[in-house]
């Protein structure tokens, strides 16, 4: 069996992360405060029997009555002091996790502020530039000039000119301009390549660009006043964040005819014209060794489960969903969900449903076609409310993972207890109370960035960043059989690193390496990693 790198990983959040500190800190405080209670409960049993002690020993025994009473008001006044300590502990303990907590939030408002300030102020200033007279001139110019040129080519070539100069010189002029047409296009597309490895590999950057430079230079560039980006509207247009830049994005290019019809006003039902089948798999498999049938166990471990994931989308026109019902060893009945990942790169709402009209949809936060079929699938699936669901998606899948998870009407209906995301913008969908959330990353992977934010250090949500090793990834990939010269096209993409064989090297890696915060996520959620699969089901959507 062929085996990934051991990666370099940068871990955020979990049960060892920030905010669990934070978190541990007001339960410490909790159990201090506790005990306070308990002592101010027994101190006032203790004076009520030492009043009627006192009063006796007085009665009986005067000199003995009065020592007693000194020596328990000596003592009260110690218990006393006790109990303020453990107030004033539980109190610092608090205060403590509170002040860097506010402290935190505020220097990310600030930042936000400045930053979207000082953007929208820039896009408001190229706008007003480009619309003084000097500027306009030279823009119409520069147009008068090129159109010019176009038309008289376009004469030329009526003419014969080109197949004149051709007999005369020698030189094939419609050759030689589709060449240097081809050298600016190419040009153009290893800029753009470049640019986007670079994004990639410089993941905070290009994360604050997008979440606070790009939104609001839109916003100035659009004549929006700048109070707007400090104060934006709930649920307005105004981009203030990448996922409000998304939805104008979309409420755009659907008005271009891309992305589908995109009304402002979404109804119930909107993806009505849409054909979800849903079929019912064998629960065996193929024993390679005998060729028999043998019973499908449940994912035995984080690399087994993203398998699974990866065979929904890998190679395929249109991912499908798979939902597994796994009976545990404890005799409890548990499903997983695993979603696809992106297979078409259409930018218009055809067939495909993993397309880029799910992505955008999905990332403005508007409901998608992949929502509904999960939906469907689930339903198809006979899931009750009460049976825990593990969600796991690659790339577009994580991003559909995490809304839905992140909808409190679905959780209603869904009891979505653990998450496993990879490769997936997922920052503006962290997992409610509850869920247990783990997300792998490449850092030099662009697509987890596209949402603009990191994902947040939260203590029931994990984040595994992983430094992309290109010599033992391509040793990995040798070893399982890929062609050098696979290899290197592979690698030489722009968005390489979230290519889903890079990936899974990864995974495996870190499995075989038995990373602390992996192997830790996994037993926490052993449940669904143990037992065999009862019952399996596919679903694939198309639209019509």
């Amino acid at each position: 069996m062929s085996v990934g790198p051991v990666p370099d990983v940068a871990v955020t959040g979990g049960p060892r992360g920030i905010t669990a500190h934070l978190e541990d800190l007001h339960r410490q405080a909790d159990v201090l405060d506790a005990l306070a209670d308990e002592l101010e409960t027994a101190l006032e049993r203790l004076v009520r029997a030492e009043f009627d002690a006192t009063v006796l020993a007085v009665v009986l025994a005067p000199t003995t009555g009065v020592a007693l009473e000194a020596a328990t008001a000596e003592f009260l006044t110690r218990a006393v002091g006790a109990d303020v300590r453990l107030r004033g502990i539980a109190l610092a303990l608090r205060a403590s996790a509170d002040a860097y907590r506010a402290a935190d939030e505020l220097l990310a408002v600030s930042f936000d502020a400045l930053v979207s300030t000082a953007s929208a102020v820039a896009g408001h200033a190229i706008r007003f530039g480009l619309l003084q007279g000097g500027t306009v001139v030279l823009v119409a110019g520069t147009a008068l000039l090129v159109g010019g040129t176009l038309l008289v080519w376009s004469g030329a070539r009526a003419a014969g000119v080109p197949e004149v100069i051709e007999g005369v010189t020698g030189i094939a002029v419609d050759e030689v301009a589709q060449q240097g047409a081809d050298r600016v296009l190419t040009a153009l597309g290893d800029g753009a390549a470049e640019f986007a490895r670079q994004a990639g590999a410089h993941s905070g950057p290009t994360g604050t660009v997008l979440e606070h430079v790009l939104p609001g230079f839109v916003s100035g560039f659009a004549g929006i006043p700048v109070a707007f980006q400090l104060f934006p509207p709930d649920g307005g247009l105004i981009p203030h964040d990448s996922q409000t830049l998304t939805g104008l994005l979309l409420l755009v290019g659907g008005r271009a005819g891309l992305f589908g019809d995109q009304p402002l006003a979404r109804p119930h039902g909107y993806h009505r014209d849409l054909d979800v089948v849903v079929e019912e798999q064998s629960t065996h498999a193929v024993d390679p060794r005998t060729g028999g049938p043998v019973p499908l166990r449940a994912p035995g471990s984080v690399a087994q489960l993203w398998e699974r994931e990866w065979e929904q989308s890998a190679g395929r026109d249109n991912g499908t969903v798979r939902v597994e019902q796994i009976e545990g060893e404890d005799g409890s009945v548990r499903h997983i969900v695993y979603i696809p990942a992106t297979t078409s790169q259409s930018m218009r709402a055809g067939a495909e449903t993993t397309d880029n009209t799910t992505n955008v949809e999905t990332a403005a936060g508007h409901e998608s076609a992949q929502h509904v079929i999960v939906r469907e699938a689930i339903e198809a699936a006979g899931i009750g409310p009460d049976e825990e669901v593990m969600l796991v998606g690659y790339s577009q899948g994580g991003l559909v993972a995490g809304s839905l998870a992140a909808d409190p009407e679905f959780r209603r209906r869904v009891n979505v207890t653990t998450i496993f995301t990879v490769g997936a913008p997922v920052s503006d969908f962290p997992p409610a109370d509850g869920i247990d959330m783990l997300s792998v990353e490449h850092a030099q992977d662009l697509i987890p960035d596209l949402d603009g934010g990191r994902n947040a250090d939260a203590s029931n949500w994990t984040t595994l960043e992983v430094d992309l090793d290109e010599a033992a990834q391509r040793a990995a990939l040798a070893r399982r059989g890929m062609p050098q010269a696979d290899i290197d096209r592979l690698l030489a993409g722009p968005t390489a690193a979230h290519a889903g064989a890079l990936y899974d090297s990864t995974i495996r890696g870190l499995d075989r390496s038995a990373d602390p915060a992996l192997r830790a996520w996994q037993r926490r959620n052993q449940r669904f990693f143990d037992g065999r699969v009862t019952g399996l089901r596919s679903a694939e959507g198309t639209r019509r």
